[in-house]
């Protein structure tokens, strides 16, 4: 059902949680931002849906699916079973078939999970080490993109003095068209003045 998204940047799903019934369907509860009806329509089409329900929203809304297991996302899930790694919310799918997440566990089973992971489905590790726990800032109400945008804004130097990184930097970081890049930064740094005002002022 990801597929839907290859239809634009601004489109993306959150897996927030999910579990593994004992019929061997997954109950996962989804955040999707993309228009809702052409959404549900494909989702309609999709065999291994069994249901879903949703919360009320036009183009965000949440989404919680039964989807019967088999194939590759089956065998996905099976290579992390037997290990002690969690998985660190949310899972984040986006275009052209890609999804992120964060896994916490130990080093030395990583070899062997990521072994056991079909060829259908390609890995790449963007960074390992200590977990600090993720960094929300209370009463800011940004998303899951914009605090990205936020995250590559800093590393490309896009808020140093003098700036060394431009919007395109970003939009290069996160995959995704300079003018979505720009429109994450500009509310998330909405948000951000407002709340900062709203507390000091």
């Amino acid at each position: 059902m990801h597929d839907f998204l290859d239809g634009g940047d601004d489109r993306r799903s959150e897996l927030v949680t999910w579990r593994r019934l004992p019929d061997e369907t997954l109950a996962a509860l989804f955040r999707v931002t993309a228009p809702r009806e052409a959404y549900l329509e494909r989702l309609r089409a999709i065999d291994a849906i069994e249901r879903f329900e949703t919360a009320p929203g036009a183009d965000s809304f949440f989404l919680k699916a039964y989807e019967r297991l088999g194939g590759p996302t089956e065998t996905f899930i099976d290579a992390f079973v037997d290990t002690e790694f969690l998985s660190v919310p949310p899972v984040v799918f986006r275009p052209a078939g890609r999804l992120s997440f964060g896994l916490i566990g130990p080093p030395d089973q990583l070899r062997d999970a990521l072994a056991a992971i079909p060829d259908p489905i390609t890995v790449e590790i963007d960074r390992i080490g200590s977990y600090g726990g993720g960094r929300r800032l209370a009463g800011v109400g940004l998303t899951e993109r914009q605090r990205e945008a936020l995250r590559a804004a800093n590393h490309v130097g896009y808020y140093e003095v003098p700036r060394t990184g431009s919007v395109d930097d970003v939009a290069a970081a996160i995959d995704c068209s300079p003018s979505t890049a720009g429109a994450h930064l500009r509310k998330a740094e909405a948000a951000l003045v407002d709340a900062f005002l709203g507390r000091s002022g």
